[in-house]
């Protein structure tokens, strides 16, 4: 196991070099070649301060502050899309007969239809003509007892993503159990006398754990695309609209900072899932 660990840790390394190298190619294609500017990501050094427009100060404690906005976001929705999907997945699956999952994946794939782009702007200048404040960006801060204001905010962000994540998870789920339900084997239990509850759960549920199993972070870089717009146009404080600001700023620091901090999530993620698919086979 250890063994395994270190060899997927070193990919894992690999990966993020190669990431960065990648998207220092696309900083110096985007703003010199394309966007006709005079600085190149070699003549520019990684101070140790943020820009103001950025919000000053140290850049390790502006992306500690982001990262824990971002995560909150990221809790509701990736972690409330796995909750749903693998649930809802199941019963979906259990109930192919009457085309369960299509008719579980219905709410959340009329969500995850509505472009977030467009959701979270009507929002926004909704909460601007409303409450004559853009987003989050000029909220009540909470001084005394629990900051539930900071959980709701990162709730309405989370929404359309959670909807995004939901949809494909469920989907995935209930495909990968109804394809193992279509093997010729189920239909041979049924012949010799088992009940369907014991086949589904004693058999197909537990043959399809594996591949459900790899399915946990596939739709991670969608919901960090997704982070990208629903944060600017909420002006939420995260990773991902620190990433626009960068952009909007000229900032490489700050994109290549938040860039490798989106990178470095999702080789963890793919780490953590190709070690629980590891363990799972050794138990078996």
């Amino acid at each position: 196991m250890i063994r395994f660990l270190f060899q997927r840790a070193l990919m894992m390394i690999l990966r993020l070099l190669f990431s960065a190298l990648v998207l220092l190619a696309l900083i110096e294609c985007g703003f010199v070649i394309f966007g006709g500017g005079d600085r190149h990501v070699w003549e520019v050094s990684l101070s140790r301060t943020a820009p103001v427009e950025l919000g000053g100060g140290s850049w390790f404690e502006l992306l500690l502050e982001r990262s824990v906005n971002s995560g909150i976001v990221l809790l509701f929705a990736f972690g409330g899309g796995l909750l749903v999907g693998y649930s809802w997945g199941i019963l979906g699956g259990r109930l192919r007969k009457f085309r369960g999952a299509l008719v579980l994946a219905a709410p959340w794939n009329l969500l995850s239809c509505v472009p977030a782009f467009w959701f979270v702007v009507v929002t926004a200048i909704f909460s601007f003509f409303q409450w004559q404040r853009p987003g989050f960006a000029n909220d009540l801060v909470v001084e005394t007892g629990p900051d539930l204001l900071r959980w709701w905010n990162a709730a309405v962000v989370a929404l359309p993503l959670l909807g995004l994540a939901a949809s494909w998870q469920l989907q995935a789920v209930a495909d990968t159990v109804e394809r193992e339900a279509a093997r010729p084997f189920v239909k041979a239990l049924f012949l010799a006398g088992y009940r369907d509850e014991d086949i589904f759960y004693s058999n197909i549920l537990k043959r399809s754990r594996p591949k459900m199993i790899n399915l946990f972070d596939r739709v991670l870089p969608a919901i960090l695309g997704g982070l990208l717009i629903a944060e600017w146009a909420f002006h939420y404080e995260g990773i991902g609209s620190l990433l626009v600001d960068s952009v909007q700023a000229g900032s490489y620091a700050g994109i290549f900072l938040c860039g490798m901090w989106m990178s470095l999530l999702i080789g963890m993620t793919s780490l953590l899932r190709e070690w629980t698919s590891q363990v799972w086979r050794q138990e078996q």
